[in-house]
């Protein structure tokens, strides 16, 4: 199973933990959808899809995976900036691994919030720039470096030529999301993965489940990932 089969299963666990099964009356955006291998998957379990990238050929990609081409999901192009639909259009926004991309988080999660209805619900998940190991190049403390600093780090480790990625801690997370309601799911995750298909990462540390959880929270700002439910005010 691929990374992006897991991290489908894991999203779909959730938002299925969370409404109580309740999601087939639902319209969803998967916000930044690569390939679509997670808007396909979405797509069983939602009234209507539409997944949107701003890399073309991605896009390309996903609609010709595509097996049935008139059914959800759908997929266009577009910016995250200016996502081309009208206020209030969508129940849920699927943000995945997506904000570390952005140069401006806050407008992004300003247009996630225009386009959802009021009381809708955001998945998002993301990097911690406190990560002791970097994700995106695996090189320890990769995060941490200012960008000049993290991009000659990259060149001398052969990983690259430009560290591209603007991780945030979990104060400013806190901060870019502070309209709408928390839900964070990531200690729940490590105490139960096989109900949220995360097994495989979590028993890499198994010494996770003999930790109190009043440790474990204590720890949150130093996760290395982040999977909340954020909600939009009514």
């Amino acid at each position: 199973m691929d990374d992006r089969t897991r991290k489908a299963g894991k999203i779909s666990s959730i938002l299925q933990d969370f409404c109580d099964g309740e999601l087939m009356s639902y319209t969803c955006l998967d916000f930044g959808c690569g390939r679509g291998v997670i808007s396909a998957h979405l797509a069983k379990i939602f009234k209507l899809v539409i997944g949107i990238d701003l890399e073309i050929a991605a896009i390309r990609i996903a609609e010709n995976l595509k097996p049935q081409k008139s059914e959800s999901p759908y997929y266009i192009f577009g910016n995250g900036y200016t996502l081309p639909f009208t206020d209030g259009t969508f129940d849920v926004v699927i943000c995945a691994q997506v904000y570390e991309h952005m140069t401006d988080p806050q407008e992004m999660v300003n247009e996630i919030a225009r386009v959802l209805k009021p009381g809708g619900f955001c998945f998002f998940s993301g990097p911690n720039r406190l990560a002791i190991m970097e994700e995106h190049y695996w090189l320890p403390f990769l995060s941490w470096l200012p960008h000049k600093i993290a991009t000659f780090y990259m060149k001398i480790m052969k990983r690259g030529n430009v560290y591209d990625v603007y991780s945030l801690t979990y104060w400013q997370l806190n901060r870019i999301w502070s309209d709408f309601k928390i839900i964070d799911y990531s200690l729940k995750l490590l105490r139960e993965p096989h109900d949220f298909s995360v097994e495989e990462r979590v028993e890499k540390y198994s010494f996770i489940r003999f930790l109190p959880n009043w440790l474990l929270k204590a720890l949150r700002p130093y996760y290395p990932n982040y999977n909340w439910i954020v909600i939009k005010p009514v």
